[in-house]
Parts: C-alpha cells; sequence; structure tokens
C-alpha cells in the first residue's frame, strides 16, 4: 500500500492494519530509485505476506539491498534472518542492538519476558541474524537517491534508533515504537525501557520539528507530525506520563 512518493507499508499487524501476520509491525519499503530499503521486519512468522505485499507494490524483491531495523524486540526484528537470507539485504541495527541480533538473544531484547507476560506463545523463538553495520546518532545511511540519518531514540527500547531523511514531502521519519499518532508511546515493564530515556527522546524529536511520522504500528501521520509528537513532549515536561498505545 503506498503511503506517500516513496514509501509503501507492506506489513502491519494487530496493532496496526491487519495486513499481515497479527505480531508483525507496521514494515515499511523505502523506494531509493536504484534500490530499496526495508524499515523493519516483522514478526517473522509468515513472512510471505510481506512478500506478497511487495509484489503487489510493483516492486522487484532484488532492489532491497537493506534492512533498516528500529530495534530488536521480535515483532520488529525476528523476520530479519528472512529477507537476509533470501535477498541477500544487509541488516543495519544500532551499535547496542547488533550483537542481540547476532547471537538470537531472547533475554536482551526482552523477548523471554513477552511470552512470559503472554504476549507471544511459547514456542516463539527469535533466529539470529548477521548485522552487515552497526549505527549511532548521526551516521548516514545511503538508500539509493536518499540519504537518512541516524536517530538514538531509547526510551521503549535499549539500542533503539530512528532514520529521518529530508524529501519532497518534507522531513520524515520511520520512528519505530517511539512515537506514535496522537502523541502515544509504548511504556512497559521491561528492563529496557526507561522513562527518563524517554522523555530525552521525545524532546529530542520536539526539536525537529517531523512533518511525517512513519510509526511503528497504527497509522503513519503524513502532516504536521511535529504537532503529535509536541503533545508527548508536553506530557514528559510536566512530569505526567503521555498516552500508551
Amino acid at each position: 500500500m503506498r503511503i506517500s512518493s516513496r514509501v509503501h507499508m507492506v506489513g502491519s499487524g494487530r496493532h496496526g492494519l491487519q495486513m499481515t501476520h497479527p505480531i508483525d509491525c507496521n514494515v515499511y519499503l523505502l523506494d531509493g530509485g536504484s534500490e530499496c530499503a526495508l524499515i523493519d521486519a516483522g514478526g517473522g512468522v509468515e513472512p510471505d505476506r510481506i512478500e506478497a505485499n511487495i509484489a503487489a507494490a510493483g516492486i522487484d524483491p532484488s532492489r532491497i539491498t537493506k534492512l533498516l531495523l528500529t530495534h530488536a524486540h521480535g515483532d520488529h526484528a525476528a523476520g530479519a534472518q528472512h529477507f537476509h537470507d533470501r535477498y541477500g539485504a544487509e541488516l543495519i541495527a544500532a551499535a547496542e542492538a547488533a550483537p542481540w541480533m547476532e547471537r538470537g538473544d531472547m533475554e536482551k531484547n526482552s523477548l523471554l519476558a513477552a511470552i512470559a507476560a503472554g504476549i507471544y506463545p511459547e514456542d516463539y523463538r527469535f533466529p539470529a541474524c548477521p548485522v552487515g553495520r552497526a549505527v549511532a546518532e548521526g551516521d548516514r545511511i545511503r538508500v539509493g537517491e536518499l540519504e537518512l540519518t541516524v536517530l538514538d531514540t531509547p526510551g521503549h527500547a535499549r539500542g533503539h534508533v530512528s532514520y529521518m531523511w529530508d524529501g519532497q514531502d518534507g522531513r520524515a521519519i520511520f520512528a519505530g515504537d517511539v512515537i506514535f499518532a496522537g502523541g502515544r508511546v509504548v511504556l512497559q515493564s521491561t528492563w529496557d525501557c526507561s522513562i527518563q530515556d524517554y522523555a530525552a527522546t521525545t524532546a529530542k524529536l520536539h526539536g525537529l520539528r517531523i512533518d511525517t511520522l512513519y510509526a511503528g504500528h497504527g497509522a503513519p501521520v503524513l502532516k504536521e507530525a511535529y504537532r503529535h509528537i509536541e503533545r508527548a513532549h508536553d506530557c514528559f515536561r510536566r512530569l505526567d506520563l503521555p498516552p500508551n498505545l
């Protein structure tokens, strides 16, 4: 499903548009012209449904050369091995999360806690995947004609990054699970979730005047996304918490 001139949504589960398996996050395809990138990989249960949406968008999968990971939680990252092995896509992940991806660390990515809480089935597993490039704040990533800037955005999770670029539709960001439409967030009782980090990240994003927000769940915000970010920032500034997704 085309979202904007450069972006298709090719996956979305129960907390979004229910296009693919219920566990999946929003999976976006960024078309840079000569090459494409996937942003996040879904939960890895039925990746063929994501592939069908890529084909329906008229994209040749051989153009997918990069997989940009926002964070290592199962619904965003467990599908990485499939797309790496099948298409040779280079996995790009935050420096902190990279070793967790490479060893399939279900403790560090809070998956064991999520399974114990009943969020994932008991037999759910997280395949390890080699990381081609570990990134941090300020790094640049080229996807064809486009250049994205890496932002460290912890709060929802450790090792969480977002990817920002300036294009014809204004300033856009793939924000993973750090901010959602309506200024909502996802705070949860896991070792890697931090209210203080969340407040600092939201303040950083508030200062960037972002026009388009491609969130990890729910609907994207295509205009004046900074207003949605401002709602969350104002809550933290008042020592309150934004509404949870």
